[in-house]
């Protein structure tokens, strides 16, 4: 009977000093796995503790311990996360079925990515993105050169002999007419007469002082315009700019094999330290809600981008502008009527030449056109759609 009670009393002194360990030493992540020790009776006259020493000592490791490989690698009877010195490892529900992990996910910016550490090395690492950036297209109307405009008759042309140098302001100008004018044919007999000294700042409105200042400094033509017609829109021009993307995402996969220590259906992993999110993080393709349980912090990324940005083809062209009919128009000095004989220059319509001496500008005589020339129509329309957006996506669901 004392033998009886002497066993019985050993095995209650190893349960409450384990339970006391457990206490001090288990993390407060991880419960303590049920241990049985079923010692022998101690021999008559040896004491039940010196049996129960010799037993745990027989099991202990002497090294540091390796939180991944399920031993006492240390010898203080703990495993794993049950030890203390696993510190930087944490108890974990088991991954649910359909998914994968464990991984520690990095979520910020790209130019921040802090690459895998040495404890979640597994693998190659899945690097995606979220949240594009991308202006909408450049869309650019343009017009084809004005088609079927017709000139304006020479009769609107206008030449004006001022007393100032071309370019530069004038007090007084003379304009020439030429009403019913044809091509080829020569014009007078009204015009400047040479040698007048009536113009330039001390002139009046009329240039009818005398004021000792040249009157025929310069000579200038107006252009001859071109009307109607149209303009054809070209294919509207699409250009976009690369997208960007504002969010980046590293998962890295913890190293095999994972530990114990834990309670039943739980495993030992490393634990994720900044910049990385603060829990295990699990993962399944595509874009998923997260599974019930303990993983519900859900992050997406994408691993391809869908650029639908385009342009509406809606360009159309205004009226043509801004057209001219080439000629070229000679003066002569001629006093008679309807004279072209002593030539004094040639300049094309809408040019300006400086006169020399002051010179008589009378007879005149212009080609016929050529074909319009210089109209523009302005364009208008292109309207920008589409969008980017990511695609394939991966969800990881860590825990909170």
């Amino acid at each position: 009977m004392s033998s009886f009670v002497v066993g019985r009393g050993a095995r209650l002194a190893v349960w409450i000093g384990l339970g006391a360990a457990g206490i001090l030493a288990a993390p407060a992540a991880c419960l303590y796995p049920d241990y049985t020790f079923d010692e022998p009776e101690a021999p008559a006259g040896a004491g039940g503790g010196t049996a129960a020493s010799s037993s745990s000592s027989s099991s202990a490791g002497a090294g540091p311990e390796d939180c991944s490989n399920g031993v006492d690698d240390n010898g203080d009877d703990l495993v794993d996360c049950a030890d203390p010195a696993c510190g930087d490892f944490v108890c974990t529900t088991a991954v649910p079925e359909g998914w994968s992990g464990f991984f520690a996910l990095f979520d910020g910016e790209p130019s921040k990515d802090p690459g895998c550490p040495a404890d979640f090395a597994a693998g190659e690492p899945f690097v995606g993105n979220r949240n594009p950036v991308a202006p909408p297209a450049s869309c650019t109307c343009s017009c084809g050169p004005a088609e079927g405009q017709t000139c304006a008759p020479l009769e609107d042309i206008v030449i004006h002999v001022s007393d100032a140098p071309c370019g530069e302001e004038f007090y007084c100008s003379f304009p020439l007419e030429t009403p019913g004018w044809a091509a080829g044919q020569c014009k007078g007999p009204d015009g400047v007469f040479g040698g007048r000294q009536t113009c330039g700042s001390r002139s009046d409105t009329m240039c009818s002082e005398t004021t000792g200042d040249p009157c025929a400094v310069s000579v200038r033509v107006d252009p001859l315009a071109a009307s109607g017609g149209e303009c054809a829109a070209n294919p509207v021009q699409v250009e976009k700019s690369p997208p960007r993307w504002t969010g980046l995402g590293r998962a890295c996969a913890a190293a095999e094999p994972l530990g114990q220590g834990c309670n039943g259906g739980q495993v030992c992993a490393p634990r994720p330290v900044a910049p990385f999110e603060s829990g295990l993080c699990i993962a399944k393709d595509g874009d998923n809600m997260c599974p019930p349980g303990a993983y519900t912090d859900k992050h997406v990324f994408f691993t391809d981008v869908e650029d639908n940005r385009s342009c509406s083809d809606d360009c159309t062209c205004g009226a043509p502008s801004g057209g001219t009919c080439p000629t070229t128009v000679a003066l002569y000095s001629d006093r008679q009527v309807d004279t072209c004989m002593t030539r004094l220059l040639e300049l094309a319509a809408g040019s300006c030449t400086d006169l020399a001496n002051n010179p008589s500008i009378v007879g005149r005589r212009a080609t016929a056109p050529g074909m319009p020339t210089g109209a523009t129509c302005a364009p208008r329309g292109g309207t920008a759609s589409g969008e980017v957006r990511g695609i394939h996506p991966r969800t990881f669901c860590c825990r909170g």
